[in-house]
């Protein structure tokens, strides 16, 4: 190379021996695959990153006139002996060949016993030849490692970064959750069973409503299936007909909240309310389905704050301790289904004293209201409105909120945040 330059062909210019060494000593190095027009516009003419090349082909101008002098210093017979540096078209990497012979239109590869013009054996410039080869080789091979493993750093890098992120920064569905996540027990889901009236008597039963049937009125509904024998309390119609039945949007509000926990590697398991202890509820974080006609959320609103209230002859409500005289939250469960427009609910996150265990609470007056309560739980987008409104305490406070669906047929829509009491 230092021979080329130091010709005619290349000392009288600037530009020419400048972008020479760059390649041949880039080649060298290992990096010649990598060497294109940008790069060499950037690094050796000082263009900028953006550079047009297509407006500005000064690199390849440059090229071209380069490979056109390597070729007038090659075609002198004095430099027949000279391991040659090639530049073919298309290419910025620069190639290297031993010494062309007379007559050949390319260059043999050399024996040890060839002679050169010069004195030096042909083994010399082979062995020189196969050196600069094998140190390009070399330097490659590393390159692509180090490379290999910076790329392993930077994707490593990402991957732990989004991680710290994601920790640093949890949904609301995750920071909702969190407390039952952290526990190792199994979720318990304490689900109202379906028996007729039985609604009405465990909301007496806990003090809230006042039983009372012969106030309903009569809607004309059609007559209803013929109770079974009460002489046969054990029969199989008995048990169908009033035994372990559960009401669809109970079991809507239970799939939506148990598929999302297993979801998240969470077990959980199921008892009907009438079959439920508190023993039970020790075992493990608690979901609580249903309202009125679940004794065991009645138990646990009670101090609450916000919690169901009425009567047969009125309506049902969620009263607000600090303002009881407010109604505006009711549903009059013995209206036409047609007629009913809106429901509402109570979820909770809470801390029972009690029982040791985190409670969550999924219970609407009517069934609309529990089916709308369940979906709210899992929805990001509705939970993050919920983080919103409790604030900073979202993460591990206890707190509870009031929901409103509009209903359609007794089908809920999506639910909305009137208020919410956090402690």
């Amino acid at each position: 190379m230092n021979r080329l330059l130091e010709t005619s062909h290349f000392k009288n210019s600037k530009r020419y021996p400048l972008l020479f060494r760059f390649i041949v000593e880039e080649t060298l190095e290992g990096r010649g695959e990598f060497l294109k027009e940008r790069l060499l516009g950037i690094h050796v003419f000082d263009r900028p990153a953006d550079y047009d090349t297509a407006t500005d082909p000064i690199v390849r101008v440059t090229i071209a006139e380069i490979r056109k002098r390597i070729a007038q210093y090659y075609h002198e017979e004095a430099h027949d002996s000279e391991m040659r540096i090639e530049l073919l078209p298309g290419r910025y990497e620069p190639e290297f060949r031993p010494r062309k012979e007379v007559g050949a239109d390319h260059p043999p590869v050399l024996g040890p016993m060839h002679l050169s013009a010069n004195g030096h054996t042909a083994e010399s410039l082979y062995i020189e030849s196969q050196s600069v080869a094998a140190s390009s080789a070399q330097s490659r091979r590393k390159h692509m490692v180090l490379y290999g493993l910076g790329l392993a750093a930077v994707l490593l890098l990402a991957v732990g970064s989004g991680l710290f992120w994601r920790w640093a920064h949890p949904s609301a569905l995750e920071q909702f959750w969190g407390p039952l996540f952290s526990s190792r027990q199994t979720v318990v889901f304490c689900i109202p069973m379906e028996e007729q009236s039985q609604g009405y008597k465990t909301a007496a039963a806990a003090g809230i409503l006042v039983q009372d049937h012969a106030a309903l009125p009569d809607h004309g509904n059609p007559p209803s299936a013929p109770a079974p024998d009460a002489s046969l309390p054990g029969t199989f119609l008995a048990h169908e007909t009033l035994g372990e039945n559960v009401v669809f949007s109970d079991a809507l509000a239970t799939l939506h909240v148990s598929n999302f926990l297993a979801e998240h590697n969470r077990e959980s398991s199921f008892r009907l309310n009438t079959a439920t202890t508190l023993d039970d509820l020790r075992q493990g974080p608690v979901v609580l389905i249903g309202g009125l006609d679940n004794q065991w959320t009645l138990r646990s609103l009670a101090p609450l704050r916000y919690r169901f209230a009425g009567t047969n002859q009125e309506q049902y409500w969620i009263v607000d301790s600090k303002n009881p005289e407010m109604k505006d939250w009711g549903l009059d469960l013995k209206a036409w289904l047609a007629d009913t427009k809106r429901d509402f609910a109570i979820i909770a996150r809470i801390h029972d004293e009690s029982t040791g265990q985190v409670e969550v609470i999924v219970a609407g007056i009517g069934m609309s209201g529990t089916a709308a309560a369940g979906e709210f739980l899992v929805d990001p987008r509705q939970m993050e409105k919920l983080r919103q409104r409790v604030g900073p305490g979202f993460r591990d406070h206890d707190f509870e909120a009031v929901l409103s669906t509009d209903v359609v047929n007794g089908i809920a829509g999506t639910p909305k945040i009137l208020t919410v009491a956090v402690w």
